[in-house]
């Protein structure tokens, strides 16, 4: 009787401990008010100043930021004590990364709450500790402690192991599509099954590795001719059926705030955007606390396209987003200012050319105005990445050149053509816009599959060189000299 009484109070034990951890994920919360890591560095000893490193996306901007905080707080002769304090201004539960020395942690954070760092030298420093050398505390650490404990050996892309080597793949030859993506989906079931049954985990985390794993699981089903293609050592165009995504209506991905965890929530905010126009699943159900990002991401991306906001957006912004609100008007306003100081620019000049001109005609065009120098003809477009860096690498060469060589611009509608004529006023020289059958013709006549183009003219108008690519500024300054 004693024995059995025993069992049932241990058993009672480890309910209470169970339910004593974090059992769901914070649903995204939004706020002005900074985040904040703490910590202390144990037996921390250097006399020299290093540095605790957090980045994160910035809110609005898309690009990573970094924050820092020295870890010695007094002068470098003197012994640290190995504490560490950074702000980080995250507009919404966000998950951030912080470096140390080689080691990088993914950290959840909620504006406006302070998560704590300890961390055990000696144990960082042994390959086999037996525990962990750093602990959290504060808010959401357990799901912190367990995603720093076991986010290697729950690494989402485990779950496709099984298919990664020639001999998982071989269990793919000869399956249809749909045969396929129910193998995925297997994968998913198995691993999310033994996932459900460690006792370690707090169920926030089972709730966040369950997503990565769903997320993986998506992406696999989307690269479906690939994969069949390199299992069945094959080059064609594999027939995917129409009911090829319903999984996705019976599995909801995005409801679970977990999904907007896997990444950077702003990313994943765009992923499930990618996910519903691929799989044509368009009404996907979204957790309710992202309504905020969804709001606020409609209209950055107008004002990414250089549509400055009306009274009216100002006003929804404003009583749908409150909490990103004031950094949405920022951005507005530095579209406006934008605006204004293209208006005042002299540095650039549009120039058109009659849009019913064909074939070789539409060259002879552009080029006319230019005999007597050297001339530069630049295809490219707003949406182009390598060409935007390409003008960025050129400024020498042009500066080198200033006045001795003629530069010229073309694009075609592919190029929004407010976006195009906000971001030429920053683009030195002449600018056409031509039809889109003349931007193809062109591309056609210089054989070219894809740009940037640059096509090198001589001074008296004929065709010196071309380039699909930028050839480096020492080629370039060569041959326009």
């Amino acid at each position: 009787m004693r024995k059995v009484l025993f069992i049932l109070a241990l058993l009672a034990g480890v309910t209470a401990s169970a339910k004593g951890r974090l059992e769901h994920l914070p649903e995204i919360k939004y706020s002005s008010a900074p985040a904040r890591i703490k910590g202390v560095i144990k037996d921390y000893t250097t006399k020299h100043k290093e540095v605790m490193l957090c980045t994160y996306v910035a809110f609005g901007s898309n690009e990573s930021t970094t924050a820092n905080s020295v870890i010695s707080t007094m002068f470098p002769s003197e012994p640290s004590d190995g504490t560490f304090e950074l702000e980080i201004p995250i507009k919404y539960t966000d998950r951030v990364s912080m470096k140390f020395r080689d080691n990088t942690y993914i950290i959840l954070l909620e504006p406006g709450q302070e998560v704590e760092m300890k961390i055990e030298m000696k144990l960082l420093e042994n390959p086999n500790p037996k525990k962990p050398a750093v602990v959290f505390s504060g808010y959401l650490a357990d799901f912190n402690n367990d995603l720093y404990q076991y986010g290697a050996e729950y690494e989402s892309i485990k779950i496709l192991e099984p298919i990664q080597t020639r001999e998982g793949l071989d269990k793919l030859r000869g399956l249809s599509v749909s045969e396929y993506r129910d193998f995925v989906l297997r994968l998913y079931e198995d691993s999310k099954k033994k996932l459900m049954a460690d006792k370690r985990l707090c169920g926030a985390f089972k709730e966040y590795v369950d997503a990565t794993y769903q997320y993986q699981t998506i992406i696999k089903t989307l690269l479906y001719n690939t994969t069949l293609n390199v299992a069945n050592e094959t080059e064609k165009t594999y027939e995917r059926p129409a009911d090829y995504y319903d999984y996705l209506q019976t599995m909801q991905p995005f409801e679970p705030v977990g999904f907007f965890y896997t990444q950077s929530t702003l990313a994943a905010m765009q992923t499930t955007n990618i996910v519903k126009n691929f799989s044509e699943q368009k009404d996907l159900r979204m957790h309710p606390s992202t309504k905020q990002l969804q709001t606020a991401n409609k209209y950055l991306n107008s004002i990414a396209e250089f549509n400055e906001l009306s009274a009216v957006d100002i006003a929804t912004i404003k009583a749908e987003c409150p909490g990103l609100s004031d950094a949405i008007l920022a951005q507005n306003d530095a579209l406006l200012k934008r605006i204004e100081e293209a208006k005042k620019s002299t540095a650039y000049r549009v120039v058109n050319i009659d849009d019913k001109l064909e074939g070789a005609d539409i060259f002879k065009a552009l080029i006319a105005p230019y005999k007597g120098k050297p001339l530069l003809v630049d295809f490219w477009a707003t949406w182009c990445g390598p060409c935007k860096a390409a003008m960025q690498t050129i400024l020498p060469v042009k500066e080198a050149l200033a006045g001795k060589v003629n530069f010229i611009y073309v694009t075609g509608p592919s190029s929004p053509k407010k976006t195009w004529e906000m971001t030429i006023p920053d683009i030195h020289g002449d600018h056409y816009y031509v039809t889109e059958s003349q931007y193809s013709e062109l591309l056609k006549q210089f054989e070219s599959n894809g740009i940037p183009t640059y096509v090198i003219v001589d001074r008296e108008g004929n065709v010196k060189n071309k380039y699909i690519g930028y050839p480096g500024n020492e080629v370039m300054e060569e041959q326009l000299r």
